[in-house]
């Protein structure tokens, strides 16, 4: 389903990308452009072509006219553009049409209506996804005044990113834990998201740090990696570590390229 999805989605934003283009397209001036070399010199000229009361192809010097020459330079990017948008959108649709899920609950429907007391045996870790990620004690009373804002799920979180990441997370429909303990002896940390990759079922857990600017709170994240490191959590595997802008900010590019990278 996550990438039936990311598929409709791609589509979606050529759709938008094509709407674009043509809206551009009526902006800009009739005809192509033609150049020509005379005695060592290039010459510009709009191409107009048979239409209406004009029986036949018109050419108009137009070498001194710096933005017409421009505009049709556009124009002709633009068609090429439109011609290679259309193609990808017609190929995504056909995979989209084409595409079969392969969650466990689709490919094994005609069994699980049979037997339906196996089902365990199919899930990731016995369980599914959406089950997996209500069935935890959440620390809603730790810091419990200052969580100001609200998830989809109803969640209340910390920062205005953490909400963020969890509308991402929400969006690809890749299940997560918000604040959970990290179930090992020798650690108490709670990660600000622990998630469960669908594609292989892999514990990915992902921090994102918020006062970059405040040295002690900075000290204290690196007394936590180092704990995360003993116990085997580290960032060339299973932990992505992201961080506020200079001016409180999220860079959006920035969750992308790690959802996509890592989690999809």
């Amino acid at each position: 389903m996550i990438h039936r999805k990311e598929l409709e989605r791609i589509r979606n934003v050529l759709i938008d990308r094509k709407n674009d283009l043509e809206n551009e397209l009526t902006t800009l001036p009739e005809g192509s452009l033609y150049c020509a070399k005379i005695k060592g010199c290039w010459y510009y000229y709009q191409l107009l072509p048979k239409q209406g009361n004009r029986k036949k192809e018109k050419r108009l010097g137009i070498s001194n006219d710096t933005d017409k020459i421009f505009a049709l330079v556009r124009k002709q990017y633009i068609n090429k553009a439109l011609a290679l948008v259309e193609k990808d959108i017609k190929v995504l649709e056909m995979a989209i049409k084409h595409y079969v899920d392969i969650d466990e609950e689709s490919v094994m429907e005609k069994f699980l209506e049979k037997h339906p007391e196996l089902s365990a045996g199919i899930m990731h870790g016995h369980q599914r996804d959406e089950e997996w990620a209500e069935a935890y004690d959440r620390q809603e009373d730790f810091f419990a005044e200052e969580r100001k804002h609200t998830s989809l799920r109803g969640e209340a979180m910390l920062s205005k990113n953490e909400l963020y990441i969890a509308s991402r997370l929400d969006h690809y429909g890749i299940p997560y834990r918000y604040e959970c303990d990290i179930p090992h002896p020798d650690t108490d940390r709670v990660p600000d998201f622990t998630i469960r990759r669908p594609r292989d079922g892999k514990i990915i857990y992902w921090e994102h740090l918020g006062l970059t600017g405040d040295d002690s709170y900075m000290k204290g994240n690196e007394l936590k990696f180092v704990e995360y490191a003993d116990i085997e959590i580290v960032p060339w595997d299973n932990l992505i570590v992201t961080y506020d802008t200079p001016d409180g900010g999220i860079d959006g590019k920035i969750i992308e390229a790690m959802i996509q990278g890592w989690l999809l």
